[in-house]
């Protein structure tokens, strides 16, 4: 009796697999045939993560595939992303849908917000596989910041995110902040924390610590200096280069800052009863001496105490590089239009904000296989131009490529005249909106240094 009961188990797993087998192969089939940006995405993204129950026009891979390709193209209305669906249908001989939004529509709100974050995680494997450089003297960087956001006033988003301070009731949206963590090496959003805007930025930022690795840097501006927070990052062995709090005395050299009597009411008390009794810190301040700049001197505190390993001069470049995380945010609020949201209800709201950080995130992993083919530094490449060549070039990636590979990785690396467009592989030297000169004067630094407080000449604090 047991053995028959085990051995019908063993079938039926071994149906379930051979199913999920099936289904998976169907799926590899669909992203290559869908289109361009199908087969981008599925380099990157396994299109089994979206295997659905059945077989519609609106699978939850094309409902993806249709979402992103909105999301990629600033204020791109539904009936765009049916008319996507429609031209692939055509292609296919398949039966087209009509052009009514309301089958699109319902199709977005039932896709699984799990699947989404299992999308993003495999894009976070996928960087972690591709051997980034260290950041900053061998070692990795992360970079806090924070920014907001819109939504259209709809009683729900009111309810779930409300407006913000000041607003009278009906002249105003509801507003909402997100905090993010990124890779100053590859400039990937690595994790993010996203609420109403009457949430402080360093409870949402210890939201995102366990994702914090040890010996890694965390980089921020003074919003982040707090003594609770920088003793969290201590306790899992990372340090923190963040410019000082304009409530503490600036001072050189070597400090220790107390622990404070009593904690915030966000802190749990177990928790807060754990950190340390002091903290061993390091102040370096450095003059800005930039015409037009209203910021002439700036005082950094870090963990990182070793000043023949970490010098004054070393520190002040690094956080100059912190600029990096303010065009990371313009890119994702201003290139794929995250500053305005335009879903209506909440729970679209947060699928629209992890689609957002998807499409971030793959033209991230676009750009460094960009780097890697044409052994160029990522920040040389032009997000936005990126952007622009992927928009053009994804009707034709499908019939040129011959493997769901990346983009980079085949139809760039073939003879002419399929070859790479300049304006997402050619190294990008000159100032220009799309690419800030913050980042391209990190290769030509004209810095001049004297005894303490030192100088940097012609760069952003």
């Amino acid at each position: 009796m047991a053995k028959t009961i085990i051995g019908e188990a063993v079938e039926s797993g071994a149906a379930e697999r051979a199913e999920g087998r099936v289904t998976g192969e169907r799926l590899r089939k669909k992203a290559k045939n869908l289109d361009g940006l199908a087969r981008l995405v599925g380099g990157f993204i396994p299109p089994e993560i979206f295997a659905g129950e059945r077989d519609r026009v609106y699978s939850p891979w094309v409902t993806f595939v249709a979402f992103l390709g909105q999301v990629l193209t600033r204020e791109s209305a539904c009936r765009n992303a049916v008319r996507h669906v429609q031209a692939w249908c055509l292609a296919e001989r398949r039966p087209v849908p009509d052009e009514n939004t309301s089958g699109y529509c319902q199709a977005r709100a039932r896709l699984d917000l799990d699947q989404l974050k299992e999308a993003h995680e495999h894009l976070i494997q996928w960087f972690a596989g591709s051997g980034a450089p260290a950041s900053w003297l061998g070692r990795q960087v992360r970079v806090l910041d924070g920014c907001g956001v819109s939504m259209p006033d709809t009683a729900q988003n009111r309810e779930r995110w409300p407006y913000a301070g000041g607003q009278k009731p009906g002249c105003g949206f509801p507003t909402a902040q997100l905090v993010g963590l990124f890779s100053l090496a590859t400039g990937q959003l690595t994790r993010f924390a996203f609420a109403d805007w009457k949430a402080h930025e360093i409870p949402l930022a210890r939201q995102l610590v366990p994702w914090i690795e040890p010996k890694e840097i965390v980089l921020a501006d003074r919003g982040f200096c707090g003594w609770g927070f920088i003793a969290l990052l201590q306790r899992k062995q990372a340090d923190v280069v963040l410019r000082l709090h304009q409530l503490r005395r600036p001072q050189r050299g070597r400090v220790t800052w107390p622990k404070p009597q009593r904690s915030s009411d966000t802190w749990d008390q177990s928790l807060w009863a754990e950190l340390p009794d002091e903290l061993a810190l390091r102040m370096v301040t450095f003059l800005v001496d930039v015409k037009g700049f209203r910021t002439k001197e700036v005082t950094v505190v870090t963990t990182l105490l070793d000043e023949e390993k970490y010098p004054d001069a070393a520190i002040a470049e690094l956080y100059r590089r912190r600029w990096a995380v303010e065009l990371f945010f313009r890119e994702i609020k201003t290139t794929l239009g995250l500053d305005v949201l335009r879903c209506q209800s909440p729970e679209l709201i947060e699928k629209e904000v992890w689609m957002q950080v998807i499409a971030y995130n793959v033209i991230r992993a676009l750009m460094c296989e960009a780097a890697k083919v044409h052994r160029v530094a990522v920040d040389q490449l032009s997000f936005k131009g990126t952007v622009a060549t992927l928009r053009q070039w994804t009707p034709l990636l499908a019939p040129l490529c011959s493997s769901a590979g990346s983009l980079a990785g085949n139809c760039f690396a073939s003879s002419p005249p399929i070859s790479c467009p300049a304006g997402l592989t050619a190294p990008n030297p000159a100032p220009s909106n799309a690419a800030p000169r913050a980042t391209n004067c990190s290769q030509n630094l004209d810095m001049k240094w004297s005894s303490p407080p030192q100088e940097i000449k012609n760069n952003r604090p």
